[in-house]
């Protein structure tokens, strides 16, 4: 409704009505924002509530497979503990024919793990295991690893890093000409609330990325391995870099401990 002259909104009661009118637009107009605003939100909260379940079974998945490994890794120290006690007994015996062949039966069974990395037993097991892989694929492996006993950073967290980490170095080192294959890692504590990990593989071939997400080599989508790093790095407050040039990934995290 428009008035044929202007100036009558302006006088008496049409003036009240359109102060009230122009209010009540503007509440609806409000009202029409902050319903938008609430859709937006729980949009965005239930995308980031679906990513999180994603992560969370993509890591239980990878956490039951480092139980695995540490279980093995446990079994296989435990069976150095007995060959060791065997051994000597036979030595108390003086019986040298024995000891041959004992040596003999089980040198093919002792695990091939190297079985120090760290003072930490759930880290020094999953570095053991990845390194047994490393070697059965012939990939030169080299690990640095100064960490205590005791962490304040959760364990399983870490070991998924590592375990993720590990698992696309090897993936990766496979596919190159075993002359260039070779795995470093270094993992170090940095003034006593900082963990600084970095981890170098060979690779031939490209390296896939789509608004910064490295795309998996396996499948088509997003890679899992890196992303779920990088989720377990912001959970932490800390931060991670991957780059890529003349042959060589190098993984950068730090994390707050």
């Amino acid at each position: 409704m428009i008035p044929k002259y202007r100036s009558t909104l302006y006088t008496g009661r049409v003036l009240q009505c359109y102060i009230v009118l122009s209010l009540v637009l503007l509440i609806i107009l409000l009202l029409f924002y902050v319903m938008f605003l609430m859709m937006a939100v729980s949009l965005n909260r239930n995308a980031r509530l679906q990513q999180e379940n994603h992560f969370l079974s993509l890591q239980q998945e990878r956490y039951e497979n480092l139980c695995m490994a540490i279980e093995e890794a446990r079994q296989a120290r435990h069976d150095i503990r007995h060959h060791f006690v065997q051994l000597s007994s036979l030595a108390e015996q003086g019986d040298m024919e024995k000891i041959k062949k004992y040596l003999s039966a089980t040198t093919e069974k002792i695990s091939d793990y190297n079985l120090h990395f760290c003072e930490n037993q759930a880290v020094d097991s999953v570095f053991g295991y990845y390194s047994t892989l490393a070697k059965r694929e012939n990939i030169p492996f080299h690990a640095l690893v100064s960490l205590p006993t005791d962490l304040s950073i959760d364990e399983i967290n870490l070991c998924l890093v590592f375990s993720n980490l590990l698992e696309n170095a090897i993936q990766a080192s496979v596919k190159t000409e075993p002359a260039r294959r070779k795995i470093n890692v270094e993992v170090y504590p940095h003034h006593n609330h900082l963990l600084l990990i970095h981890v170098e593989n060979t690779f031939d071939g490209k390296i896939q990325q789509e608004n910064n997400i490295f795309q998996s080599s396996k499948r088509s989508g997003n890679g899992i391995g890196i992303e779920s790093v990088r989720h377990i790095t912001d959970k932490n407050g800390g931060a991670c870099d991957f780059t890529y040039e003349d042959g060589i990934f190098s993984a950068k995290i730090m994390l707050r401990v």
